[in-house]
């Protein structure tokens, strides 16, 4: 039963799905009398939960034409990011690394557009660019019509709150000695959101139960938790300051394929509940596009192709694009 949840886990290539199978639907774990634990394989099979979960075409084209229908949430216009070599006299640069190239695209309220290409791409620059982590050489970024490029530290600074990332990296991405719900309630105190401390808890422990934890977590450090459980507590701490954008950069790429399904099914249901909009930064064509309603392919730092998810998977216009599909490898 274990060896088959591991195997359903995957997004399949065979179609699309409203949720991805856990360990859960295909064994239960039962205790005896002595306390001894055995694990009890349930009856659904990976067909059935397949069948129960996948979503018709026609849902999916009709979700993708209601979103882009609303005025973009975020637009960005001949984005260029440069990075320096630093090779030539007295380390002044003469040659630069391209790593976002004249980029433009839009993504529409409760939208997830999936980003990927290989590694080196600037997949990471182009979405740290997007919340101003890294500066940009040129063009704009339109959040809610305000030009994030052109405000300054204060106004930035107040935006923020509305605007998000994930990393990839659960294990770096928390003070290892903050107790977690500590780290969770900073960003509301930061932003003041909420006038006492005891307000912060609350909504701390609240966020802690939306990500499938408890409440009694709060207390505890970031050691006594496992890389899933982590990634839950930066995806609470994400949402401490109530966001409409978040970019997640490579979140899952870290965890095993048991806890990613749970991962990528907690961000659609914290999209649905919270109209959400995300752009999902990722390697793997198989989870953006079970995750994405549109996907955008990125190589040496330029939009290769973007369309509908499905789209682009099934009739790639680009070579690049084509060798990528390719190179999945074929199980499900």
């Amino acid at each position: 039963p274990y060896t088959k949840s591991l195997i359903a886990c995957r997004p399949p290539l065979s179609g699309r799905l409203k949720k991805l199978p856990v360990a859960s639907d295909f064994m239960k774990v039962s205790e005896d009398e002595n306390g001894s634990l055995t694990v009890v394989e349930t009856k659904v099979s990976l067909q059935q939960i397949l069948d129960n979960h996948s979503i018709p075409s026609a849902a999916i084209q009709q979700r993708l034409e209601q979103l882009t229908a609303q005025p973009p949430i975020l637009e960005v216009r001949n984005l260029q990011t440069y990075f320096s070599k630093n090779n030539g006299f007295w380390n002044r640069s003469k040659d630069y690394v391209k790593a976002v190239d004249d980029v433009s695209f839009s993504v529409y309220p409760g939208e997830t557009l999936g980003l990927v290409g290989e590694s080196g791409c600037g997949k990471t620059p182009l979405g740290r660019t997007i919340l101003r982590l890294i500066e940009a050489r040129s063009g704009d970024v339109f959040f809610e019509g305000k030009n994030l490029i052109d405000l300054s530290e204060a106004a930035m600074r107040k935006v923020r709150k509305d605007l998000q990332i994930i990393f990839q990296d659960p294990y770096a991405s928390l003070n290892p000695r903050m107790i977690v719900g500590e780290a969770i309630a900073e960003p509301m105190r930061v932003h003041k959101i909420y006038d006492s401390p005891k307000q912060c808890q609350e909504k701390a422990m609240e966020l802690l139960q939306t990500v499938q934890l408890e409440p009694e977590h709060y207390y505890r450090l970031p050691s006594e938790f496992s890389g899933g459980q982590r990634q839950r507590i930066c995806i609470a701490r994400a949402l401490a300051v109530n966001p409409k954008f978040i970019i997640c950069d490579e979140c899952v790429s870290a965890l095993d394929v048991s806890i990613q399904a749970q991962i990528l099914n907690l961000l659609m249901d914290l999209r649905e509940k919270h109209n959400l909009s995300y752009i999902f930064i990722s390697h793997d064509l198989s989870v953006v596009r079970f995750i994405s309603d549109r996907m955008m392919v990125m190589n040496q730092g330029k939009i290769e192709e973007i369309g509908a998810a499905d789209q682009i998977y099934n009739q790639p216009q680009s070579a690049y694009t084509q060798r990528l599909i390719e190179a999945i490898p074929k199980g499900l």
